[in-house]
């Protein structure tokens, strides 16, 4: 049986080079990741820092760029969940979190154009690499990417976000 997967696609009005660009610019990663989000040189082989804090710095979670095509494609392996998380997913014993913080996912972000031109382009989130379907970080990235890349569409199109005055 192959390993589960979340795969999201949707289509923003915006060019490739501004996607990518968005998709590895810190102060935009912040606006539409809520302060939070990763860093990096975004070449492959490289860390990618993350913030889990927006007051925080960046920290070495063992993340690592793993292609690196702007416009087109950027991967990269997901950190292992961290001790802030053991509380938020109520692990109930310390085998089951043993076992949790040893699976190593990737995420990868594809960038196309549109079928029809007037649609932008399509960007396709595939997060893959999880050890079961009962996977907790599985659980906690099917709901948090949707919400990121909505941000990030709005970010993009020129929308206006909850916390901005009217």
């Amino acid at each position: 049986m192959d390993k589960p997967e979340f795969v999201y696609t949707l289509y923003i009005q915006t060019t490739a080079e501004e996607l990518y660009r968005a998709l590895t610019d810190p102060e935009s990663i912040a606006v539409y990741m809520g302060g939070y989000g990763p860093d990096s040189t975004w070449e492959v082989g490289a860390p990618v820092r993350w913030k889990m804090d927006p007051d925080g710095e960046f920290e070495e979670v063992g993340q690592r760029v793993l292609e690196a095509e702007p416009g087109r494609r950027l991967a990269y392996t997901w950190h292992t969940l961290q001790p802030m998380h053991r509380q938020m997913f109520d692990f109930a014993s310390d085998e089951e979190w043993e076992k949790a913080v040893r699976e190593r996912s990737k995420v990868a972000f594809d960038i196309e154009p549109a079928e029809e031109p007037e649609a932008g382009v399509r960007l396709t989130l595939t997060h893959d690499g999880f050890d079961s379907p009962d996977s907790r970080m599985l659980e906690g990235v099917s709901s948090g990417w949707v919400v990121i890349l909505s941000a990030l569409k709005t970010l993009l199109e020129g929308g206006r976000f909850l916390d901005e005055p009217a």
